[in-house]
């Protein structure tokens, strides 16, 4: 085994369309409030994640959601707000 492939063992590249399980549960930056809809939305990546039950007080606060659905697909996915578990560090 060569040294580079020593080196580079394990590595691996990050997808901009990350895959959410239904089912578990995910923290993520809530980033917009849609009010037509009465929920919050969330960016994985290119992944979009809409969160029922969040309010526009939760955007730009990290947030736990239970992942309901999932379209790999598409890269969307539905779920429920849990709870607030941090703040953003760009408010203030």
């Amino acid at each position: 085994m060569s040294f580079l492939s020593k080196y580079l063992r394990g590595w691996q590249f990050r997808t901009t369309h990350p895959t959410l399980q239904p089912g578990s549960e995910v923290n993520v930056f809530l980033t917009e409030y849609d009010p037509g809809e009465e929920m919050g939305v969330a960016f994985v990546g290119d992944t979009r994640l809409y969160v029922k039950n969040a309010r526009p007080e939760h955007v730009e606060k990290r947030v736990r959601v239970a992942v309901e659905e999932f379209d790999s697909e598409e890269s969307v996915g539905h779920g429920e707000f849990v709870e607030v578990v941090g703040e953003s560090s760009y408010v203030g």
